[in-house]
C-alpha cells in the first residue's frame, strides 16, 4: 500500500503517524502561570534535542479542541520555566487524569491527587512520587503549522535533576527499576519489553 500524505486529512495522518512512531515516551510537564496557577499535563511527542546544553523537545499539538493554545505552552511562555518528569508504571492513572481538558484555573495536582513539592531552581512545583524530574528553563519556541495537528515547538533545557537514588550508579541509569511508561496509538500505553544489545560497528 502506498499513501499520498498531501491528500489526507489531519486525522488521517495523525493516526498513521502515532500509530507507527513508537513506543513514545511521555513528558509529564508542570508548569505555572504569572499569576501562579499550576498546570500538569502529559505530552507522548517528546524527545531529546541535545545534551550539551541537555536540551528537551515538547510539542503540544494545536487547536485539538479548539483554537487555543495548551495551557503548557502558554505557562511557559509567560514564566520561561517547566519541570519534565518521567512517569513510571505507579503513576499512570494519575498521569493520565492530568491530560483531562479542564479550565485554565483548575489546578491538576489537586484534580488527580498529586503529592507536589517545591522545585530548586525554578517556579513550578514537581510531583513528589516522580521517579525521575528535570528542572527547565525554556530555551527556544517555534510554531509548526497554524492549522488543527500543527504544534508549538518547545525546547527546554534542563538546569536541576532529581532522581530516585535506588535508580543511579556512576551517572548510569536502571531502566528496568526505573519502569517507565510510553504511549502507542489511541488509548494504549505500554512499558519496556525485552532488551536487545546490538554492538554498533566500529
Amino acid at each position: 500500500m502506498e499513501i499520498d500524505l498531501d491528500i489526507l486529512h489531519g486525522q488521517q495522518r495523525y493516526k498513521l503517524a502515532t500509530g507507527t512512531v513508537l513506543p513514545r515516551p511521555i513528558a509529564w510537564v508542570s508548569s505555572v502561570d504569572k499569576d501562579g496557577n499550576r498546570n500538569l499535563a502529559p505530552y507522548s511527542f517528546f524527545t531529546i534535542a541535545a545534551y550539551n546544553p541537555l536540551i528537551f523537545a515538547i510539542f503540544p499539538l494545536r487547536f485539538k479542541k479548539d483554537e487555543q493554545i495548551k495551557d503548557t505552552v502558554w505557562n511557559i511562555l509567560q514564566t520561561g520555566e517547566a519541570v519534565i518528569h518521567i512517569a513510571n508504571q505507579s503513576l499512570i492513572q494519575a498521569m493520565n487524569m492530568t491530560a483531562a481538558t479542564v479550565a485554565h484555573d483548575v489546578d491538576e495536582f489537586q484534580l488527580a491527587g498529586i503529592e507536589s513539592v517545591p522545585s530548586i531552581k525554578v517556579k513550578p512545583d514537581r510531583v513528589k512520587q516522580a521517579p525521575v524530574a528535570f528542572e527547565c528553563r525554556l530555551y527556544q519556541h517555534l510554531s509548526l503549522g497554524d492549522v488543527q495537528g500543527g504544534s508549538d515547538a518547545l525546547f527546554l533545557e534542563a538546569i536541576y535533576m532529581h532522581i530516585d537514588d535506588q535508580l543511579i550508579d556512576d551517572y548510569r541509569i536502571d531502566h528496568h527499576r526505573l519502569d517507565p511508561i510510553a504511549r502507542l496509538a489511541g488509548s494504549l500505553y505500554t512499558t519496556l519489553g525485552q532488551d536487545l544489545e546490538v554492538i554498533r560497528p566500529a
